[in-house]
């Protein structure tokens, strides 16, 4: 930046918009949570250009451009090994989670009450289990055998361009 432009003073948006940079720095684990508390005070402080410029001068990217407000690098996304059919839809069935940890929990409680009172009574944990169990078949079903899993989104882009939105 030139000496003169550093000269000229800054405006609420210029400083919001150093605020949303110093986030996604922290958002990238650049920058922590105090370094962030005590850059954005000196942000809401800042009167120029140059005062908001050395905010950013040991951060990738530096100060962001007008309109700009991007991470400095996009995150490298870990590669996951593609398990086999059987795996890919167990880990679709959030019912299949809940179904275990509330069978895990009541019958827990169930167990627990039974060692404490010397009776183990009913086993009302049934009821929980098999509501959860209703719903995990259910959506096992609702899955289906077919492995593409684009139709959802082929779907979405069709209503999208009817409505203008892409």
């Amino acid at each position: 930046m030139t000496e003169d432009q550093g000269k000229l003073r800054i405006s609420n948006a210029d400083r919001d918009k150093a605020i949303a940079q110093l986030q996604a720095a922290l958002d990238e684990g650049r920058i922590d949570l105090s370094e962030f508390d005590e850059r954005a005070k000196t942000a809401y402080e800042a009167k120029t250009n140059a005062e908001l410029d050395l905010i950013f001068e040991d951060l990738p990217g530096g100060r962001p451009k007008e309109g700009e407000v991007v991470p400095a690098e996009p995150a490298a996304v870990p590669e996951t090994p593609r398990s086999g059919g059987l795996g890919r839809r167990l880990s679709r069935l959030p019912a299949l989670r809940g179904l275990v940890t509330v069978g895990v929990i009541t019958t827990g409680v169930w167990a627990a009450s039974g060692v404490a009172s010397g009776e183990w009574g009913y086993f009302w944990p049934v009821w929980p289990i098999l509501g959860l169990g209703i719903a995990t078949v259910l959506q096992l079903v609702n899955l289906g055998f077919d492995d593409n899993d684009d139709d959802d989104d082929d779907d979405e882009d069709r209503r999208d361009r009817r409505h203008g939105m892409h």
